[in-house]
């Protein structure tokens, strides 16, 4: 805590002293008080109270008696020691036999909290004393007490009132719809609460204040004096961020002289100029100006700058609001520029930066451009073994998925009824030999014909059974896989004529399908070159050219698919038909962001045309 010690208050002759103490207030107050305190006391010789201000938090003296404080060192040290124990104290200043001197200091405590001191200098030679004044200035204290306990309570009152006479302005400000009414509503109400004779409102615009509304007049002039003296003493008080009242006792540093300009252009008038903030920043001003003769005092400004501050706020946001488009996105534009090229943001310069290259990247970037599509393992050729005649299986040595070499048996049927059929044909052979053979003895011309022909029809027979015979073992006709057809469990089992037995595909001959989509069918051309990856097989790609697009199409999940072949480069033992992966076409290099956003651009191109149309 602090003491101010060099001050005096009033004399001990005070003309108020036939006053109540209940009808004064302040320093008199505080003198009156103390006055009657040291004139009930016997031995008296000084007197002070100390009051802790609330604006600066330390102890001032607000009243001394008889005017002249004696001792004053050490009553200030005797009062910090108070202020530190928060309790009555008494002590001796001097150890004069002749005239002891003995200091009585006692704290005002207002709601547990340290107010204030008061000390009382007295004859220290009687102890009758000393305990009669230490009585007189406990019960004294209550009155300082209660003085100081009222002033708390007005200065809350006067609080609660100034917020709530800006509360009801704020309400107004906020019904109207726009900034101009709302503006022009909080000029005229300020105009009859402070009994003005003109307030005007002006916000920063370019670095200057420019007068936007007059109390009292709708439309006027910019180029007007009047206006322009207003605006200079605007931007004073703007330039300063402090209020600025006129007439002032002290200018305490404070630069006036727009102010006394704008009152001598009036013949003297008292002005107030309040700044508004908004979000920290000084966004404009208002100017109050009224007649000489009525003074702004410090309740008035605190309330001034209690109602406006409420209502900056709001006018600002109307303001705000009201802004043209264009105009609201080339102010926004150049704060985000400022942000960004200004001081602080450093997320978003990291992030300006970070998009400024994706973009540069995205813009420059090339790659190779491919396209995927599911893709199937297909044998080029497929050979049928079918079932020559009606007969039953005897022997069936392969199965699918087993391989065979060119020549291997695949299925014997039984060919027992056609030995016999051939043996039936031969018998039948041999005895139309013989009947020829007399018939050309005899010479019956007529009877060798039929014989012959006879035995045409038998050797045909015979040649007919012997085909069948040997089909009867049907062998594979190349090296390949045996990919469907299982007799093994058919041993002696009857076959149709026709049936199919075994499917048999080469083991180096594949092609690709691709299946592509119809979207993406106008970037296949044939000779173009890509990679095939089989689930089967993922770690190892194989190389194929596109030879063949063909017309046939497939539907599947409300999608239209083209069936593309392409041939294989490279062979390999373990491919199988019908193996299935990912097949991905060259289609050339070209930039990343065309890559990447092609799919969505088209889709995107055909919902407009389709919106257009």
């Amino acid at each position: 805590m602090q003491i101010i010690k060099n001050k005096q208050a009033g004399q001990s002759t005070d003309p108020q002293a036939g006053q109540p103490l209940s009808g004064l207030q302040g320093e008199a107050f505080y003198l009156q008080w103390l006055t009657r305190q040291c004139e009930q006391i016997a031995g008296i010789h000084a007197g002070l109270l100390a009051i802790k201000s609330p604006e600066h938090g330390i102890f001032q003296p607000v009243a001394i008696w008889p005017g002249v404080m004696p001792e004053i060192e050490t009553v200030s040290e005797l009062i910090e020691q108070v202020i530190e124990d928060q309790s009555p104290l008494v002590t001796h200043l001097n150890d004069s036999d002749d005239e002891p001197l003995l200091a009585i200091a006692h704290p005002v405590i207002v709601k547990t909290a340290l107010m204030g001191v008061a000390v009382l200098i007295l004859d220290g030679r009687s102890d009758s004393v000393i305990q009669a004044a230490m009585r007189q200035l406990q019960w004294g204290i209550s009155w300082v007490e209660l003085s100081l306990l009222r002033e708390t309570l007005n200065t809350k009152q006067d609080e609660q009132q100034r917020l709530s006479t800006a509360v009801d302005l704020l309400t107004k400000v906020l019904a109207e719809p726009h900034f101009d009414a709302a503006a022009m509503r909080l000029v005229s109400e300020l105009a009859v609460v402070m009994q003005c004779d003109l307030v005007s409102l002006g916000f920063v615009r370019d670095g200057s204040v420019t007068v936007c509304h007059l109390s009292h007049s709708a439309q006027f002039t910019k180029r007007m004096n009047l206006v322009r003296s207003i605006e200079s003493a605007m931007d004073e008080a703007v330039d300063q961020g402090r209020i600025i009242a006129l007439p002032v006792e002290s200018t305490d540093g404070l630069i006036i002289i727009a102010h006394q300009a704008l009152a001598k252009q009036h013949q003297g008038e008292s002005i107030l100029t309040v700044p508004l903030y908004h979000d920290g920043q000084c966004v404009g001003a208002i100017t109050f100006q009224r007649a000489e003769d009525k003074p702004f005092s410090n309740h008035e400004a605190q309330y001034c700058e209690s109602a406006t501050a409420l209502a900056a706020t709001a006018l600002e946001e109307k303001r705000l609001n009201d802004r043209p488009l264009w105009r609201k996105a080339l102010e926004s534009g150049k704060t985000q520029l400022h942000r960004l090229l200004g001081p602080g943001y450093l997320g978003r310069k990291l992030t300006a930066i970070t998009s400024l290259s994706c973009i540069l990247f995205l813009t420059f970037a090339t790659g190779e451009n491919r396209l995927s599509a599911e893709a199937a393992l297909a044998t080029v050729m497929q050979r049928v073994v079918v079932a020559p005649y009606d007969g039953y299986v005897r022997d069936a040595t392969v199965r699918a998925g087993d391989e065979v070499k060119e020549g291997e048996l695949l299925v014997a049927l039984d060919d027992r009824d056609l030995q016999l059929e051939k043996l039936r044909w031969s018998s039948h052979q041999n005895k139309l030999s013989r009947q020829y053979q007399e018939a050309t003895a005899d010479y019956n011309r007529a009877r060798v014909n039929i014989i012959a022909a006879q035995l045409d029809q038998a050797r045909a027979q015979i040649n007919l059974v012997e085909s069948q015979i040997e089909r009867s073992r049907q062998e594979a006709p190349f090296n390949g896989l045996v990919i469907s057809g299982d007799l093994s469990q058919r041993l002696g089992g009857p076959v149709s004529k026709g049936e199919v037995l075994f499917e048999v595909s080469p083991l180096d001959a594949y092609r690709v399908d691709l299946k592509v989509p119809e979207s993406r069918i106008a970037d296949i051309a044939l000779g173009q070159t890509g990679m095939l990856h089989l689930s089967a097989l993922p770690g190892e790609p194989y190389e194929f050219v596109v030879d063949k697009i063909t017309p046939k199409t497939l539907s599947e999940d409300g999608a239209t698919w083209f069936i593309v072949e392409a041939r294989l480069q490279d062979e390999a033992a373990q491919l199988r038909p019908g193996m299935e992966g990912i097949g991905k076409v060259e289609l050339g290099e070209d930039k990343l962001v065309t890559i990447w956003t092609r799919d969505l651009l088209a889709w995107l191109r055909l919902k407009l045309w389709m919106w257009w149309a």
